[in-house]
């Protein structure tokens, strides 16, 4: 995809996943230094172009509705311009046609047990009426079903989001983003890292965005689990009928950017906290023997010892929490 004659803003940075992997909580981290922009929605699904079924309403319909995202950035000022889109690492197209548009592209992803990534997932999507299997070991076997297309939640907007396996594989993401990648471009970061100390792997971050430390010491938990109080209301805000599509994309954008008071209000009328209920002993231990030969895999491209991932206890906690302990990151170089 060639890149546009035109001078506007162009996202260069691109965050792209692992769903469930502190994503939200880096791009927030990020937005707040000086010389980085990230778009809103933080996630436009633009490049993950071999996922055909993804019907979320504020997915661009064009190059030129993708870029309007990012028209208020300043160049002269935002060295980073960014987006956070977690399908792109499962996508098999993506990070090649982000490359096309901008060559030099700098690219994130975000690593966590895929034991504890499938498990959040499920939650997250039955919260958001994605899922309509609340028994995770049913969602689990529905996967071959789903992929051919039988059993997909009616208003599911990313139904590839379903096939749990493919979505917490991470050894062929690496070794995708690897093949197709230069070095000096990508960046691999483990959520265990963020929540053991959240300012060291903010601080790898920047550096490998050529970015100065800007400060920031309070890195507060992000993206705790919440419930809609009013199915309905969220399935209209997520899937609204055709005829209230433009007026729920007007309320969407207001929500996203607003600052008021009253967006405050609505969240905490809408929205309640909601924990994620247990894995069961049994099914975690299901899910660590899927897993093995990725996690021995993804492993063994890192370089890094990951065999806790194999443990039959939940390695990280649900949400970040930093702590004061200190653990490195791992950048893939």
């Amino acid at each position: 995809m060639p890149q546009g004659s035109d001078n506007r803003p162009r996202p260069n940075c691109f965050l792209i996943g692992a769903p469930k992997c502190g994503t939200t909580a880096l791009a927030h981290y990020l937005s707040g230094h000086p010389c980085v922009f990230f778009c809103k929605p933080k996630e436009p699904f633009y490049w993950d172009a071999d996922h055909t079924q993804t019907t979320i309403a504020h997915r661009p319909a064009s190059l030129d509705a993708y870029l309007q995202l990012f028209s208020t950035a300043a160049p002269a000022q935002h060295v980073c311009i960014g987006e956070g889109s977690t399908t792109y690492a499962q996508s098999r197209v993506a990070a090649e046609r982000i490359l096309q548009f901008d060559p030099r592209a700098k690219f994130i992803l975000m690593l966590r047990n895929p034991v504890d990534v499938v498990h959040s997932l499920h939650e997250h999507l039955v919260r958001r009426g994605f899922e309509d299997q609340a028994d995770i070991a049913a969602a689990w076997g529905l996967q071959k079903d789903r992929a051919e297309g039988r059993g997909i939640p009616a208003g599911c907007g990313t139904p590839h989001q379903l096939q749990y396996k493919d979505v917490a594989s991470f050894a062929p993401q690496v070794e995708r983003l690897f093949r197709i990648v230069p070095p000096q471009q990508r960046l691999i970061i483990f959520f265990d890292d963020l929540c053991a100390d959240a300012r060291d792997t903010y601080l790898t971050t920047l550096e490998f965005l050529g970015l100065k430390d800007d400060g920031r010491s309070e890195f507060p938990r992000m993206n705790a689990a919440r419930q809609a109080r009013f199915g309905l209301l969220r399935r209209l805000y997520n899937q609204p009928p055709s005829r209230f599509a433009r007026l729920m994309q007007l309320m969407r954008e207001w929500y996203t950017n607003s600052r008021s008071p009253l967006r405050a209000l609505l969240r905490r009328s809408l929205l309640k906290d909601g924990a994620n209920r247990p894995l069961s002993p049994e099914f975690r231990q299901f899910l660590i023997s899927e897993f093995r030969d990725d996690i021995a895999q993804t492993s063994e491209l890192l370089g890094r010892d990951l065999t806790h991932w194999c443990r039959g206890d939940e390695t990280t906690s649900a949400v970040l929490q930093p702590s004061a302990s200190s653990v490195r990151e791992v950048a893939a170089s």
